[in-house]
């Protein structure tokens, strides 16, 4: 996981792995079939350690505000944010997935959107988003939202550059939380 997380999911060499792993290539092919059965379960775990976090964020039901403020710290302040998420990596170059890997990509793609549907169907009916806004729009665009800002992370801008854009972003939603990190420009 940690291989194809790190770089660029197409150029994962097995060999690097089979070093990496102490294992020989014949038995890397006995327990996951082949190179698309092991980016699959490399993507199946990243699925089980990164990605339910932000999942349990959008399903805590801590409120619109709240959980936008909650998103923003993950994108900016999680560690593990700073190489990239493999998730999207893997998302933007699913045309060089094998299939296997593309299948779950878009299981995984289908379930973040439905928890930001889901995530946003709660606000309206909360009273906390208005009720005549369409979720699935808003769904995509919050998803969009969070790849660009870990892609943003990843390449090296720094976290507080991407709270403010991430901020600024999520503020067609209403008028942003004051958050920490955020400069203040008028000087």
């Amino acid at each position: 996981m940690t291989e194809y997380w790190h770089g660029d999911p197409a150029d994962v060499s097995l060999n690097a792995i089979c070093l990496r792993a102490g294992v020989s290539k014949p038995s890397l092919y006995r327990e996951f079939g082949s190179e698309d059965g092991l980016a699959r379960a490399a993507l199946d775990r990243y699925a089980a350690q990164v990605l339910v976090d932000v999942l349990a964020i959008l399903q805590a039901g801590n409120g619109f505000r709240a959980t936008l403020d909650a998103l923003i710290s993950f994108a900016c302040d999680d560690p593990r944010m700073e190489t990239g998420c493999l998730f999207y990596k893997m998302r933007n170059g699913r045309h060089r997935l094998g299939p296997l890997t593309r299948a779950r990509m878009v299981e995984l793609d289908t379930e973040a959107r439905r928890a930001y549907e889901d995530f946003l169907s709660r606000c309206r009916t909360a009273g906390e988003w208005p009720a005549d806004s369409d979720v699935l729009p808003a769904a995509r665009y919050l998803l969009e939202q969070m790849g660009l800002a870990i892609t943003q992370r990843a390449s090296g801008e720094a976290a507080s550059d991407v709270r403010e854009t991430l901020t600024l972003a999520f503020s067609v939603f209403g008028s942003p939380s004051k958050k920490r990190g955020r400069r203040d420009h008028s000087a």
